[in-house]
């Protein structure tokens, strides 16, 4: 992909030469917040949900759970990527890309992001379909993700909803709090700082790869990996982190609307019949499909834009 964004070249507002934090490069400065926002999120927030009184049955508990998930990532991802960003430049709204794009290339992210959701579920469906069936396999792996399964089972309690209005809190808590945060982070921080030291492929890559690693779900990888990569393309060729806010927000909003609609054993553990695997699959198919098409017409717009 060709390069022409100028968010690649670094920023003349910089700390005065001979700065520690200018002379850091720039993977190695994304590499230490990546890790001092991981620990301050998954230590500083995980005390903060003990001493909430942790996650239990209760409803209670669990209502005070989501408070303390939306204050902590809040203050423990959005806050510490500004502040780091803001060492680097004190023009925030062009490291963040805080502009608006164009209404053509939202719809197109919008579309892509609703057309890959079926793939993303048939791969799901079919890797724990693979991990229950292959006797190698499930041996080797499934002992594992039984343990994994039991501490997603406590996200899961924050995520389900039973009331209309317990599911709009739900939506503040999973679908537009980790929309605004994660962005910021990933497709602001983290990918105008890689777009510094690599081209726009490797550092749209690496952010999304990145993005996967630090959500720390290994059953997840892969759509974690296309998930990262198409918000850090969209954001990229927009050159406007709200294109990626947007989809972020509707890619978890699918899924948490779902979870509502249907419940979590049909979440969890869909049960089909051999007509359903077909349909499945071709479903899976024709979503991939699609989805590379609208890569290739966003890609395609934002190069005619890129000359105009």
């Amino acid at each position: 992909m060709q390069d022409f964004n100028p968010e690649e070249q670094r920023d003349p507002q910089q700390p005065a030469e001979g700065g520690f934090i200018k002379n850091l490069h720039p993977f190695a400065y994304v590499a230490f917040v990546l890790f001092v926002i991981f620990f301050l999120y998954q230590f500083l927030g995980a005390a903060l949900v003990l001493a909430s009184g942790g996650i239990d049955i209760e409803n209670s508990n669990v209502k005070i759970s989501r408070i303390v998930l939306v204050f902590g990532q809040f203050m423990f991802i959005l806050a510490p990527t500004i502040f780091f960003a803001r060492f680097q430049s004190s023009n925030l709204k062009k490291a963040f890309r805080f502009n608006i794009p164009k209404s053509s290339l939202l719809l197109l992210a919008i579309i892509g992001i609703v057309l890959i959701q079926p793939f993303l579920q048939g791969y799901l469906y079919f890797q724990e379909q693979a991990i229950n069936s292959l006797p190698g396999l499930r041996d080797f792996v499934k002992p594992v993700k039984e343990m994994w399964d039991a501490l997603e089972g406590t996200m899961m309690k924050i995520v389900t909803a039973h009331s209309p209005l317990e599911f709009a809190v739900v939506v503040i808590a999973i679908c537009i709090t980790p929309a605004i945060c994660e962005e910021f982070l990933f497709r602001g921080f983290v990918l105008t700082n890689l777009g510094k030291a690599a081209r726009s492929g490797k550092a749209i890559f690496l952010s999304g790869f990145l993005f996967a690693l630090y959500h720390f779900q290994p059953f997840n990888l892969l759509p974690l990996v296309i998930l990262g990569w198409y918000l850090g393309f969209v954001v990229y060729y927009s050159n406007s982190i709200l294109t990626g806010i947007i989809c972020h927000f509707l890619n978890n909003f699918l899924a948490t609307y779902y979870l509502y609609v249907y419940g979590k054993e049909n979440f969890d553990n869909p049960q089909l019949t051999d007509s359903d695997v077909t349909n499945a699959i071709l479903a899976a198919v024709i979503s991939f499909i699609f989805f590379i098409i609208v890569i290739l017409l966003y890609y395609r717009f934002r190069e005619r834009q890129a000359v105009e």
